[in-house]
């Protein structure tokens, strides 16, 4: 059994419509053009944010980055906006790796095992491509 709603336009019939957008209930076409005269939006639901857990930075992550091993923002929206690099990322098994070496206390030993799977290997060839296009270029990768 339903419960019927009256129109929210003329509040006089009864609705058997939803706007798309707004989901407000209205009975005819003339309604649904008089309440789209008017610019509606879907309300979205106010959620409670979520706690941020402060993680302590590593050492490569404080202050100025003297040592020249840290890319500079350009080099790493380069690599954000690579399309090969987002699609070689939607692999559940290359998305495991990168975790564990983001994640572990002595990332070089794991990154060095990563490169051993052929998969990660071919990853880090297409990041170096696009970071360093001149020393890396498809035909000197192989």
């Amino acid at each position: 059994m339903s419960k019927q709603r009256n129109c929210k336009v003329c509040q006089e019939a009864v609705s058997k419509y939803k706007c798309p957008v707004c989901f407000t209930p209205y009975c005819s076409l003339p309604c649904y053009k008089l309440h789209k005269a008017q610019p509606c939006y879907k309300e979205e639901p106010l959620l409670p944010e979520s706690p941020k857990i402060a993680q302590p930075l590593r050492p490569f992550e404080e202050g100025d980055d003297e040592s020249g091993m840290r890319l500079p923002r350009s080099k790493l929206e380069a690599v954000v906006a690579s399309d090969e690099i987002r699609h070689a990322l939607k692999d559940e098994r290359l998305q495991a790796i990168v975790r564990r070496i983001d994640s572990c206390l002595s990332p070089e030993k794991d990154l060095d095992d990563a490169m051993q799977v052929p998969e990660f290997r071919e990853f880090a060839d297409k990041i170096l491509a696009v970071i360093d296009p001149e020393r890396h270029s498809p035909s000197l990768l192989h």
